[in-house]
């Protein structure tokens, strides 16, 4: 199963249309810092997928930075890579994975004997304009980390922040902005990853579906960021 399952997401959808004038805040505060971000980068002559990247010829497969952008405080983590192009049924210049450390935030029973290894919450796909293009989620084995729950990403989406020292500040904002802006659509494709697991499922073992190096990509969903951002300044 290498076909993602596509979904339709927009941020004016009716939970949006229903939203409590706190909720039409926090979407409109995110927007604001979401563009922020952007136009801190391109008054640099940047944009997001030139500042992750660098100067450097970019390598597929590489984690940009080297040793991945974590906040302790929030224990939130991420890093950028790219897959060759065959291995991806949709075009992207590359991704950023979205985790949060799960034993930290009282998520998994912490044990002594070991570091977990992070939770992978979402990634976002890039394309070479430096915009997000979809979210999507992929299968326990691609990241290893535990599997959360729809109830512990709902948790994990609520905490992840990337406000530290490390990694780029407007890369950092920018991040943290489109999780607070598209937390409902997000968490839809979430949804559609446990249907897809639990059909998956049937007859067969969970862990061997974990396991399964056949099965890679368990949800997706395109999103128009500027039509959103356009159409939320209407709206709002």
């Amino acid at each position: 199963m290498r076909l993602p399952v596509l979904l339709k997401t927009k941020l004016l959808d009716h939970r949006m249309q229903s939203a409590s004038a706190s909720q039409k805040k926090q979407y409109w505060n995110a927007a604001t810092q979401l563009v922020t971000s952007l136009q801190s980068l391109s008054q640099r002559g940047r944009q997001v997928v030139q500042e992750i990247v660098g100067d450097s010829t970019f390598v597929e497969w590489e984690h940009y930075p080297e040793n991945d952008v974590r906040d302790l405080k929030h224990a939130s983590q991420y890093f950028y890579h790219a897959h060759t192009g065959l291995q991806r049924s949709f075009t992207e210049h590359g991704h950023f994975h979205l985790f949060v450390h799960a034993q930290e935030l009282g998520l998994r029973p912490a044990n002594s004997r070991y570091e977990e290894a992070p939770a992978h919450v979402i990634a976002v796909s890039m394309n070479a304009q430096g915009l997000p293009a979809a979210f999507f989620t992929v299968n326990r084995w691609v990241t290893k980390g535990p599997w959360l729950s729809y109830e512990a990403c709902e948790i994990a989406l609520d905490h992840f922040a990337i406000k530290g020292r490390q990694g780029s500040r407007d890369i950092n904002r920018f991040l943290t902005a489109l999780v607070r802006l598209y937390r409902s659509q997000i968490l839809d494709v979430i949804r559609e990853r446990d249907r897809v697991m639990q059909k998956l499922s049937q007859g067969r073992d969970r862990r061997s579906v974990f396991a399964d190096r056949n099965i890679e990509l368990l949800s997706y969903a395109p999103i128009a960021l500027m039509d959103d951002i356009e159409a939320l300044e209407n709206f709002i």
